[in-house]
């Protein structure tokens, strides 16, 4: 008799310890050819379910009883393989559409206090009627409402007892101000953070707890006594921005929600940007929804798939049942108003002009020899990185050229000690101010003059600590990485993200937010407070950018009030790339979010671009910039048109 039990979820554990005739070497090696391995011993073999549980069990099955062998699996694994099982049949009814919509009464049987949008509640009908759903509307559109009003329902129905989010550290505070607004109380919250013994001890104690918050870090951390959590109870488990799971080949992350799926009552993803660079980004996200794979199918089959653009057409009809999605139009938002100030070339310090052209200069120079010399790719790919985060740093503020600039990649040694240019880099802030960070500084002052709540973007953390300097006098509060991202109980005064946030939306007296959109893009709301966005400097960045605008451009805006984005640009060779990449990346954006289905997002992994094919292509789109003759102006008109739709 050959057992088959998971003690944990993602791990299958095949006992042959009372099978004598079960031979390791022979059919021990056959089975796990097709399975990964986590460990072999005389008596059982562990391997990874990968987050397909019921293909894997089925093939462990299959194949040991063609062998001969009699194979049961315990009463847990049996239970887990049924709930799977039943929901490829649901599965199965959504798709032909013979699933009931689902009907509910007044929203204050649920204990629900605050009425909700109709794009929200048909969201929450969608979800309860396919019972674990996918929500993909728009940045500000009130998914995290919605998913509230799911939890009451299910709550009330005795579906669930409470909820688990995996999200970003931003989302904890969004997370209890919307429990707030929606039920009219304060949430009783479990957050999973501090020492590992404390984690524990947080998760022992849940009776009463509304819900327990989790980065997807820590998630992987403690998938353990989540598991344990998740068999105790009932839960609704929601990922936010569930795009953080998106690689098809299952990272520590997408594999800890995978594995932790199947022992929630009610599943949800909520997300903007489902697909943050190709449709292989949807299989982790609907498995997590869908473990048993009956939606997508396997890993390896959905690649395959989704190879042409006939197969995602069809993708896109096999899902549409499956998910809802509300767009910028249909929120009814007010138009922005962009406003890109060309700087004039003479308005641009000397020093900076100079050293800036011979940046350029240099970087045409050294593509030269290295195209000559055909470098290692890995080489080039580095290289290329370093000169675009050097010209992008000349761009905003040339005193960062004195630094390495680890944070962002490493982009090379320190350049204030090359010969060309070291006496301008050498105390360079004691001889001019960078023109962007002027503008920057004294267009705060103006807005704020008038009455207004400014957020301040950029990108560098120098920078960041620039501004605060330079704006000292307005008492700006500041976020970005090294700052903790939220409250510790044992320390309420010590400075941290969620504060900040929270005193500028609600203090006069606090009418400025430097930010980071690495620290502050995803999960914030500042639009009932914040109308004004600067930006000091941009990125090839387009999720990180159009996140970043989603912060004051949201449902629930006052009336009669337009978002308002200032870009300052300058007439160099790096700003006009960037800024043309981001319009013609926004562009394809909102073409492709206008249609029926929702497609594509860009989320890249970094300032830059990970990927060698669209490094390449921006890189040489630079060096055609540069070759231009200097000095000129940046000859186009700011845009007037729709910039966010």
């Amino acid at each position: 008799m050959i057992v088959v039990r998971q003690d944990i979820p993602g791990l299958l554990i095949i006992d042959y310890s009372n099978e004598p005739a079960f031979q390791v070497s022979k059919d021990g090696v056959e089975l796990t050819s097709g399975l990964f391995v986590k460990e072999l011993t005389p008596q059982a073999i562990a391997v990874e379910d990968a987050g397909q549980l019921v293909s894997v069990s089925s093939y462990i099955r299959e194949f040991l009883t063609s062998r001969g062998y009699k194979v049961t699996f315990d009463e847990e694994l049996e239970r887990t393989l049924k709930e799977l099982l039943d929901e490829e049949k649901l599965t199965s009814a959504i798709r032909k559409g013979t699933v009931a919509r689902a009907k509910i009464g007044s929203l204050s049987d649920y204990g629900i206090t605050r009425p909700l949008l109709e794009h929200q509640h048909n969201g929450l009908l969608h979800s309860l009627s396919v019972k674990h759903g996918a929500n993909f509307s728009v940045p500000g559109s009130g998914k995290t409402a919605t998913a509230l009003a799911i939890y009451a329902v299910l709550r009330k129905q005795s579906v669930v007892t409470r909820m688990l989010i995996i999200g970003p550290a931003s989302s904890f505070d969004p997370w209890e101000e919307e429990f707030r607004l929606t039920f009219g109380r304060d949430p009783k919250t479990v957050r999973l953070i501090g020492p590992r013994r404390q984690r524990a001890e947080l998760l022992e104690y849940l009776e009463g707890v509304d819900l327990v918050l989790s980065t997807y870090q820590m998630a992987y951390r403690e998938r353990e006594n989540l598991t344990k959590m998740l068999r105790d109870n009932r839960y609704f488990f929601v990922l936010d921005e569930s795009h953080h799971i998106k690689n098809i080949d299952p990272g520590p992350w997408a594999r800890t929600a995978l594995e932790l799926a199947p022992l929630a009552e009610r599943r949800m993803i909520l997300t903007g940007t489902p697909l943050p660079h190709s449709p292989k980004d949807l299989w982790s996200q609907f498995t997590f929804l869908w473990p048993s794979s009956s939606l997508l199918g396997s890993r390896v089959g959905f690649e395959q798939r989704v190879q042409t653009s006939k197969s995602i057409e069809g993708l896109k009809r096999d899902l549409a049942p499956f998910f809802i999605r509300t767009k910028k139009s249909d929120l009814k938002l007010p138009e922005p108003l962009p406003h890109l100030v060309k700087i004039p070339y003479r308005d641009v310090p000397k020093r900076q002009r100079l050293i800036i052209r011979l940046l350029e200069l240099r970087t045409m120079q050294e593509a030269r020899e290295l195209g000559l010399s055909k470098p290692d790719l890995s080489v080039l790919r580095r290289w290329r990185k370093a000169r675009m985060i050097r010209l992008l740093q000349a761009a905003s503020n040339p005193a960062l050229l004195a630094t390495t600039a680890s944070d962002l990649g490493d982009p090379g040694e320190p350049l204030d000690g090359e010969p060309a240019l070291q006496s301008l880099l050498k105390n360079y802030l004691d001889h001019e101010t960078p023109v962007k960070i002027r503008y920057v500084a004294e267009k705060t002052r103006e807005l704020v003059r008038e009455g207004n709540k400014v957020v301040v973007w950029a990108f560098f953390v120098e920078n960041l600590r620039l501004l605060r300097a330079l704006l000292a006098d307005l008492n700006p509060l500041v976020v970005y990485g090294v700052i903790p991202p939220y409250e510790e109980d044992d320390d309420p005064g010590f400075e941290n993200r969620e504060r900040n946030i929270r005193e500028f939306k609600t203090r006069m007296d606090r009418p400025v937010l430097i930010a980071n959109p690495a620290a502050c893009s995803e999960s914030v709301s500042l639009h009932t407070a914040c109308h004004h966005a600067i930006y000091l400097e941009r990125t090839f960045n387009c999720g990180q950018f159009l996140q970043s605008m989603d912060r004051i451009h949201r449902v629930g805006m006052p009336s009669g009030v337009r978002p308002e984005y200032h870009i300052p640009l300058i007439p160099c060779s790096i700003e006009s790339v960037v800024d043309r990449r981001l319009q013609s990346r926004q562009a394809t954006l909102y073409a492709l979010l206008d249609d029926e289905m929702p497609v594509l997002g860009f989320e890249d992994e970094s300032l830059l671009l990970e990927r060698e094919d669209d490094l390449e292509l921006i890189f040489r789109e630079l060096l055609r910039e540069i070759s231009k003759e200097q000095p000129r102006e940046v000859d186009r008109e700011p845009s007037r048109g729709r910039s966010r739709r």
